[in-house]
């Protein structure tokens, strides 16, 4: 327990600095837009790029502990759909931002400090599989049917039309997509890693996790618990419990991959909502303010379940 802590402590407390800080009003708004952009568009890919570059595409992409990971969450997904349905008798763009908040994890202002700080250079392979498919398969479902069902209420008649052009732009829109694929692609085409190019990925993915984890802390003043909080808890139930034991029982009951893959995956699945579904929700105007208070509420608890998943794997993988 005494080695998770010292794991976990200190990313927590970096997103507690950073939420101080945000909370004393002295990181204005346009400061922390920079540093989010900054984490987003060039520390984040320029690390990916890096891990998938210098890989083994072959050995990384493991189909099956992808389909067992992303089904786990289209179960989840499907889920907390019906009962948004069933409940609170919710139109199908209502009922997939729940779903989203749900199952869309923060793997990597959060997720990739963690696992960085947990498992080291040997955690990086599973984790960037798996962030490669989250925006393609989760934001890109939700956004689709989000705007076909707005489509429909605007009367436009050309929703399967709006849906292709959603999954478009979440696919070529998202830096971390592109980031992967260029890595792939370099691999692939047999280049040599030179020392110029080792050097600036290094650097600049050596400020990921300070810079994330303090822009996580400053973006947390704009949330507030908001809405029908019954609601909003239920799905922090189901996001941070659920989702992860769904993900646990798929991959150790299916999947042959090494124990600290799935490791990787469980603690990734536990990661509270990411913010994400709130800046979707925004640009909607649908599920605005329990996604906020979904956010919120989903980081405060992770503190705790996130803590004890890391104690569990810590304690049973060989060498950490």
């Amino acid at each position: 327990m005494i080695t998770s802590l010292a794991i976990v402590l200190p990313v927590f407390a970096l997103i507690l600095c950073g939420y101080q800080i945000g909370r004393k009003g002295w990181v204005t708004d346009a400061a922390l837009k920079g540093l989010s952009f900054f984490v987003y568009y060039l520390a984040s890919p320029a690390l990916l790029f890096r891990t998938m570059a210098k890989g083994n595409l072959s050995e990384d992409i493991n189909l099956p502990f992808i389909l067992a990971f992303y089904s786990a969450a289209l179960v989840v997904f499907s889920f907390s759909a019906f009962l948004g349905r069933r409940f609170w008798g919710y139109q199908l763009k209502e009922m997939a931002l729940m779903s989203m908040g749900s199952t869309y994890s923060n793997m990597l202002l959060l997720g990739f400090p963690l696992v960085y700080s947990a498992f080291g250079d040997e955690g990086m392979v599973p984790l960037t599989v798996l962030i490669a498919f989250q925006a393609p398969i989760l934001m890109a479902l939700t956004s689709m049917l989000t705007e076909y069902d707005l489509s429909r209420d605007a009367g436009a008649g050309r929703g399967l039309r709006v849906m292709g052009r959603a999954l478009v732009r979440a696919v070529i829109r998202n830096p971390i997509i592109l980031s992967l694929v260029a890595g792939a692609l370099y691999q692939t085409a047999g280049f040599d890693f030179f020392l110029i190019l080792d050097r600036f990925t290094s650097t600049l993915g050596g400020a990921v996790v300070p810079c994330a984890l303090f822009s996580l802390g400053v973006s947390l003043n704009g949330f507030k618990l908001a809405g029908d909080l019954k609601q909003s808890f239920l799905i922090v139930a189901l996001k941070t419990l659920v989702y992860p034991g769904v993900v646990a029982l798929l991959i150790y009951s299916f999947v042959d991959v090494p124990p600290l893959w799935g490791a990787v995956a469980v603690i990734l699945a536990a990661q509270p909502t990411g913010v994400n579904v709130f800046i979707l929700a925004q640009q909607y105007g649908v599920f605005t303010a329990r996604a906020a208070s979904i956010v919120l509420a989903s980081t405060t608890v992770s503190v705790v379940t996130v803590t004890l998943l890391i104690a569990h794997y810590v304690s049973i993988l060989p060498g950490y």
